[in-house]
């Protein structure tokens, strides 16, 4: 039968070729280094959009909350995030006359009522000074903070502090 014979040439050569891609992809991907981002800048600060080597976190981080493990691609990068500060926010708003004491910006508190807030906020852009090298299999914690940030002029605006 020469069908049978052409179908089992065609298996012997195709399934040793289909595992080892199946396991080129698999190390591929279990290589990866593993990153966590934790907000360490200030108690009022936000930070939104974490990212390093190819890999963004879609979240808004408050003090000390952490990101949740994701692979990235190894090498040295830096963290580009974007950053926003409820309570200098407060503060400007009250200087501009656009909203009374009812701000209660003498505290780091939470605005309750987001109906007296007139502008909307802008999330500035920053990226960590240090770069961080992240290896193969590895796992980094990288803490963002407040000594260990500049303004990220890579990516378009709003530029501010």
């Amino acid at each position: 039968m020469p069908g049978l014979n052409n179908r089992r040439i065609l298996q012997r050569r195709l399934f040793p070729a289909a595992v080892f891609i199946f396991f080129s992809l698999l190390s591929c991907s279990i290589m990866q280094p593993e990153v966590v981002v934790i907000n360490k800048i200030a108690p009022q600060v936000l930070i939104k959009n974490p990212c390093i080597n190819g890999i963004v976190w879609n979240t808004v981080l408050k003090y000390e909350e952490a990101t949740s493990p994701r692979r990235c691609m190894r090498g040295q990068g830096k963290v580009h995030f974007q950053k926003f500060d409820p309570y200098a926010y407060c503060v400007r708003q009250v200087e501009y006359g656009l909203i009374d004491t009812l701000c209660m910006c003498d505290t780091a508190a939470a605005i309750k009522d987001s109906s007296i807030i007139s502008a909307t906020p802008l999330w500035y852009n920053y990226q960590t000074i240090s770069s961080t090298n992240v290896s193969s299999g590895g796992y980094s914690i990288i803490e963002i903070t407040l000594d260990d940030m500049e303004q990220d002029f890579s990516v378009p605006g709003p530029y501010g502090h």
